[in-house]
């Protein structure tokens, strides 16, 4: 197999829903993107549908790619 470049979000400031009650949830994650095209709507469907909870807002860059080289 070849190797691969593989996208790295990095989320911060997340403001949750404040009517949700949960010490489980993060301010901040870093988050290994299938594609190498993302915007902040599919972010925030993917945060939202992932922890089960509505996001109000967040930030969130790309970090540098990440090679992975399969095996």
């Amino acid at each position: 197999m070849g190797s691969e470049n593989l996208t790295v979000l990095e989320i911060t400031d997340i403001i949750w829903d404040h009517t949700v009650k949960s010490e489980e949830l993060p301010e901040e994650l870093n988050l290994q993107w299938d594609s190498n095209e993302w915007d902040y709507n599919q972010v925030l469907n993917w945060l939202s549908g992932y922890f089960k909870v509505t996001v109000n807002s967040f930030n969130v860059k790309e970090l540098e790619e990440k090679r992975n080289s399969g095996g």
